[in-house]
């Protein structure tokens, strides 16, 4: 399988070293929800890309967007360089394409969801980097996560316990939280607002 392009915003600005926005939150915070209506907000926005990841997991439209592999195929493709960053959680693999690394040396801003555990190497990869951490109160996770109807109570329960406090990696530009606990809406504007200046 081939990944289809990064949903592009207006495409590449000429120049410079772009930034990679790394958006982290636990599992329930919404960052799916937020960062697809901020990508319909900034689609007329000149050198923003919103990456779109690869997953070991059939996608649901509903809540999320992106392009799917086997497990054999993604080990295949992340042995030949086909990502520039990957990662395992929750038994899946994760990874996303090499040529946003391309996008990042034309000056393009590439926003990406991605885990916590690939700070460091983000941070090494990329020369410049920023966080946008996107969260919510414990018992409004539990709630979003049960509503998928793909874990046990106490599975929930485990994993939200497990969270931890989030460490912002040494020569990030910029740490931004968004408690995503009101409407998706004003999560939405406080995503855009974040990137517009960032951009």
């Amino acid at each position: 399988m081939s990944p289809d392009p990064a949903r592009s915003a207006g495409g590449m600005a000429p120049g410079g070293s772009g930034l990679f926005v790394a958006v982290v939150g636990p599992s329930g915070a919404g960052k799916d929800t937020l960062l697809a209506l901020a990508a319909e907000d900034l689609a007329k926005t000149p050198g923003i890309v919103f990456a779109r990841r690869i997953v070991t997991r059939d996608a649901i439209a509903a809540i999320e967007d992106h392009d799917v592999m086997s497990p054999a195929d993604f080990a295949a493709a992340e042995a030949s360089g086909a990502f520039c960053l990957s990662w395992r959680a929750h038994g899946l693999a994760y990874g996303l394409p090499a040529y946003l690394t391309t996008a990042l040396t034309d000056g393009t801003t590439v926003v990406a969801n991605v885990s916590r555990r690939v700070f460091a190497e983000a941070a090494e990869r990329f020369a410049r980097l920023a966080i946008v951490e996107i969260t919510a109160p414990p018992a409004v996770l539990i709630a979003r996560i049960a509503a998928r109807g793909r874990e046990a109570p106490e599975e929930i329960s485990a994993r939200i316990a497990r969270q931890v406090e989030l460490t912002v990696p040494p020569g990030a530009e910029a740490h931004h939280r968004i408690v995503n606990d009101a409407s998706p809406q004003d999560g939405r504007r406080k995503l855009v607002e974040i990137l517009r200046a960032a951009s």
